[in-house]
């Protein structure tokens, strides 16, 4: 009986132990995940009436959509319209491509870098998963102070690269790479800890039968890295759309078009609309339509991935 009893009190402090460890991240998630999305869906369908005060005021109806089909705006005072809704689907998807292009291949050469214990590859970690630790706004500062007219601009050692300021054709290029700079950390640390987990015996078999570094980068270590690699190319497809990048904190409020993404539209249009929620309305309906537009593509893109892509068996 009294073991039952002791075995009862260790179960309920389990419990009290487990529900006090979980209960502040499940409201954070049902209040700042379930309910926001569950307003900004039901905000994209009330229409309000130009200059109104209270969320009560409202029609129902489909008006903030077709804000987004129609050449002139049917809500008066909204940022943004129409035109400019392909240069910022363009702006979302050339920031993909080029980051496919630039920081992934980047991304697994430092990591076979460091899984190979090569000279320095401990410093390399430090400095590369440096930026996932420290704020974005200061290294931004950083980086800018460093890019504009010191490395970069008309009178910096690279002025091929663009990296001038105060040149506004300039901005997307800035953006671009210093994205690349700060993405290393978590995708290294994932792809480094895939490395780690194969077999020794299969890189020794390899080498025996005579596989250089290069072979054995593409033909062992790739194809058993790549699950973790296909996780960022399907989650970042995805976040193309919806994250607004490194505009605000390189650049601030700026609505300029070769750095304005779908992510960085929607914010900006919605810090716009202040507390006006006859202008807030148009983007709950645009961050739909973009939603419905999404979704679909990142499952062919994960479906495309999985049947054509290396697999790790």
């Amino acid at each position: 009986m009294a073991a039952k009893k002791a075995s009862w009190q260790n179960n309920a402090k389990s419990r009290l132990f487990y529900i006090a460890l979980v209960i502040l991240p499940t409201v954070q998630f049902l209040l700042f995940w379930v309910y926001v999305n569950l307003n900004s869906i039901l905000l994209a369908f009330k229409v309000y009436e130009s200059g109104a005060t209270s969320m009560d005021q409202f029609k129902s109806g489909f008006a903030n959509f077709k804000h987004w089909f129609t050449s002139n705006s049917i809500i008066k005072g909204t940022r943004y319209g129409i035109h400019d809704v392909a240069p910022a689907i363009w702006v979302s998807l050339k920031t993909y491509l080029l980051g496919f292009i630039t920081s992934v291949p980047l991304g697994l050469f430092f990591s076979y870098y460091m899984f190979k214990r090569m000279p320095g590859a401990g410093l390399f970690r430090i400095l590369l998963f440096l930026p996932s630790i420290l704020s974005a706004a200061p290294l931004a500062l950083i980086f800018l102070n460093l890019t504009n007219g010191f490395l970069g601009g008309k009178d910096g050692w690279l002025p091929f690269l663009g990296f001038g300021l105060k040149d506004k054709e300039n901005y997307f290029t800035t953006m671009t790479v210093f994205g690349t700079f700060i993405s290393f950390g978590t995708s290294v640390l994932m792809y480094t800890n895939k490395m780690d987990a194969i077999a020794p015996e299969v890189i020794e078999s390899a080498h025996l039968d005579g596989a250089n570094g290069v072979k054995e980068f593409w033909y062992i270590v790739l194809p058993q890295s790549f699950s973790i690699v296909k996780v960022f190319l399907i989650t970042s497809f995805a976040g193309a759309f919806s994250n607004p990048g490194n505009a605000y904190v390189l650049f601030g409020v700026k609505q300029q078009t070769n750095i304005t993404s779908v992510g960085y539209l929607l914010w900006n249009g919605v810090r716009h609309s202040g507390v006006s929620m006859w202008l807030m309305a148009p983007y709950a309906a645009f961050g739909l339509i973009i939603t419905a537009i999404v979704v679909p593509l990142t499952f062919l893109f994960r479906w495309a991935l999985n049947k054509y892509a290396w697999q790790d068996d």
